[in-house]
């Protein structure tokens, strides 16, 4: 599985995403299995039974331990994206709730440069970062829409005591915003690596394979496990992968929803 294979599969809907998951290593152990069954005699299967039950028992050890690694990672990848967000759109709901301290007629046109630049930026993370974060460039283009959200709180003119004092915060949301902004931009950096990726599916092959070692008194015994370990495999890989790319497809697991809603601050 490479990089864009797997990104592809995760950008699917989640139903057609099981299908493809889940679907692909059933049709694998459905056929290796009636490869088997043509080749051996079940008399044949029940004789290396023990050889296979051991063999078996370390395929999926091994199996165990490189999904949960992958599950693992994929988590991770996508908390640190999900609190990225939180921190980032956190900050600038506090710069919006700022901007009414700076009050009066002198203030006006300020108060308008501020909620001007909030909604400039959020529109510009959803028209220019995040159609490549769908796509798993993580580059972006709101730089400027950033430098005039910067800029505007930057050279307000606190005049009253309460507007010097939350000119020292709104200097601390500006850099949160800056250091959230920074982590979200870099969101393919933290990818799983295709290593990972290799492994995981040539031990997942391998369970689906070397389940067929071990004899059964009836075939379709054998051919209802591959289907249990089949759904099983499909769904770990599934979820890593939805996990592992929060951002892409049509039902992503992070969606933009918090940044259309500043861009309605007025």
């Amino acid at each position: 599985m490479d990089f864009l294979m797997a990104q592809e599969i995760a950008a699917l809907p989640t139903a057609i995403g099981a299908i493809v998951a889940i679907g692909v290593p059933a049709l694998i152990a459905m056929s290796v299995g009636t490869v088997m069954f043509a080749v051996f005699t079940p008399q044949e299967l029940a004789a290396n039974s023990l050889i296979g039950s051991v063999k078996f028992s370390f395929v999926v050890e091994v199996y165990a331990v490189v999904a949960a690694l992958t599950l693992v990672g994929g988590w991770d990848i996508y908390k640190t994206s999900r609190d990225t967000l939180q921190k980032e759109s956190g900050a600038l709901y506090m710069l919006a709730h700022a901007v009414d301290t700076y009050g009066g007629a002198d203030h006006a046109d300020t108060r308008l440069l501020m909620r001007a630049a909030i909604r400039g930026y959020a529109e510009a993370v959803v028209a220019y970062d995040w159609p490549r974060l769908v796509h798993g460039a993580g580059t972006g283009s709101s730089d400027e829409a950033f430098t005039r959200l910067s800029r505007a709180f930057f050279d307000a003119d606190p005049v009253t005591p309460a507007q010097q004092a939350l000119a020292q915060n709104t200097v601390a949301w500006v850099a949160q915003v800056a250091e959230a902004r920074i982590d979200r931009l870099s969101v393919g950096t933290r990818t799983i690596s295709l290593l990972i990726w290799t492994l995981i599916l040539t031990v997942s092959v391998s369970v689906l394979v070397f389940q067929w070692f071990i004899g059964s008194g009836s075939q379709w015994v054998h051919y209802s496990m591959g289907a249990v370990i089949s759904i099983i495999v499909g769904s770990v890989l599934l979820v890593s992968l939805k996990l592992a790319f929060p951002f892409v497809g049509d039902d992503p697991l992070l969606s933009p929803r918090p940044f259309f809603l500043l861009m309605d601050i007025r």
